[in-house]
């Protein structure tokens, strides 16, 4: 017969090694200032929002403007970082007098993880090398 404690210890290590190699990796970890503009410059994005229950876009050009697409439309707006690492987005439609910053993390090898105002969107598909936004149809 096994004792328990041999038991309870071999699924601690069955647990804990994908989260070792999830902190290797950075997961979880908040992006610094120049790890979240190299990032987040010249890029598109999709994924979705559990707090929101909606799926979304975002494409950024090299200059940090951005193009964000929801199921409620299409936004223009500018991405800056802040020194903290934040990605702090504003649009035009309010003529860029709201700011929203997130708490940008790594989410698994390519994805990443906003949170702020407690609110969470996760990449789905990240495409680099993006030089000019265009709008886009939304599906899903």
């Amino acid at each position: 017969m096994v004792p328990r404690f041999a038991i309870l210890a071999l699924a601690a290590l069955a647990v804990a090694a994908p989260a070792a190699a999830q902190l290797k990796k950075g997961a979880g970890v908040p992006l610094k200032e120049a790890e979240a503009t190299a990032a987040l410059h010249g890029i598109e994005m999709q994924g979705y929002s559990p707090t929101l229950g909606i799926s979304w876009k975002e494409c950024i050009q090299p200059n940090g403007e951005t193009l964000y697409t929801t199921p409620d439309g299409v936004r223009n707006g500018k991405l800056l970082v802040s020194p903290r690492g934040e990605a702090c987005f504003s649009y035009e439609d309010d003529d860029y007098a709201s700011i929203s910053c997130f708490i940008t993390t790594r989410n698994g090898a390519d994805g990443l993880r906003f949170e702020g105002f407690g609110t969470i969107f996760i990449t789905t598909r990240i495409t680099k090398g993006v030089k000019v936004c265009k709008p886009y149809d939304l599906i899903g």
